[in-house]
């Protein structure tokens, strides 16, 4: 049994996560059952969200030879929206991709063939302020925080975190929902957000653009390590590695593999950092310093299913609690989990 969380040696840890935010809300999601026709496979098909944090820590998939070796011919594309990973998964049109644990859940749940292979551990979705902004949930008290998406996992995870360090959303803090990413990162550039909730590579990105128009933002909180001090958990696995059920039952030799290149990959993606940039750059739009100087601050770590099982069912709990239609309307069993080969 294998257990790959490889991890680069640092005293202070920003850890690496992605949510929801970087897709669409999970709303947009509508069922339908898996048609695709699976048997051993000659090849792997990956897809990877546009988002600089998703593509460089698996950017190592594409040029990882024993992966090759096992898989065969390893191809890449992106998806771009929950509807389209859906599209995908039910079409067979592709076997292993990033997506946010709690959309495979929802997908999971509404008979489409997806299951969870691992999570990317980790930063995070940072709460960006003004540059002489307090670190604290107290200091936001009587402040507006602008969220993505109202409803989806940051929005519920924020209010629900607020709550537990005493804050009332609606009343202690003020929560504005923006229809999209795009809309809130204009609000952040052009200084009409003083307070806002972004994933990485989107944080940095609207840092810089605030810093431009004479209006520097700092982190303030991330809901990682805040998720980790209230509920005594080891980490915040919002994002996850899925892979189709029929494709991880055809090839368990490639599935062993993969999650062996996945912890290496996540591992590369701090220790050549400077290597990989362009790349990502090129396939995802952010600028490469931005990336460059995004990933030095990262401390990334892929684990299995297998293993964090326990983290995502307590998440999974949490959503249900606040709102089951991200899960699909419930908490997802042991089937959503690919225990093999890890």
């Amino acid at each position: 049994m294998i257990t790959p969380v490889l991890r680069t040696p640092r005293s202070s840890r920003v850890r690496l996560a992605v949510t929801a935010h970087v897709l669409v809300a999970a709303a947009l999601l509508t069922g339908c059952g898996d048609s695709g026709d699976e048997g051993k496979s000659s090849g792997l098909r990956i897809g990877v969200a546009p988002n600089a944090v998703l593509d460089a820590v698996t950017a190592g998939l594409r040029t990882d030879s024993e992966l090759k070796t096992e898989a065969g011919k390893v191809s890449f594309s992106a998806l771009r929206s929950p509807d389209e990973m859906r599209t995908q998964l039910t079409s067979g049109s592709v076997d292993v991709l990033t997506l946010p644990s709690n959309i495979a859940a929802n997908l999971h749940s509404r008979g489409v063939d997806v299951r969870i292979l691992g999570v990317l551990d980790g930063p995070v979705d940072v709460l960006v302020g003004p540059a002489d902004a307090g670190t604290s949930w107290e200091s936001l008290r009587g402040k507006t925080v602008h969220i993505a998406f109202k409803g989806d996992v940051n929005d519920v995870l924020f209010r629900s975190l607020a709550e537990k360090n005493g804050l009332k959303p609606g009343e202690d803090v003020t929560v504005v929902n923006h229809p999209g990413l795009p809309d809130l990162l204009t609000a952040v550039g052009a200084g009409k957000a003083d307070y806002a909730l972004l994933p990485e590579h989107q944080a940095s990105l609207a840092s810089a653009r605030a810093k431009s128009a004479g209006k520097p933002k700092k982190p303030v909180l991330t809901l990682g390590a805040e998720w980790k001090k209230k509920t005594g958990r080891e980490t915040l696995p919002t994002y996850a590695i899925g892979v189709r059920g029929k494709y991880a039952d055809a090839n368990p030799e490639v599935v062993r593999t993969l999650h062996q290149a996945l912890a290496r990959s996540t591992q590369n993606a701090v220790s050549r950092a400077a290597d990989i940039a362009p790349g990502v750059a090129e396939r995802t739009g952010a600028p490469q310093p931005l990336i460059t100087g995004l990933l030095g601050r990262l401390d990334p770590a892929y684990r299995t299913a297998a293993d964090v099982k326990g983290e995502l069912t307590a998440l999974f709990q949490e959503l249900a609690a606040a709102s089951p239609a991200l899960l699909g309307g419930k908490v997802p069993g042991a089937e959503l989990y690919v225990t093999e080969g890890s």
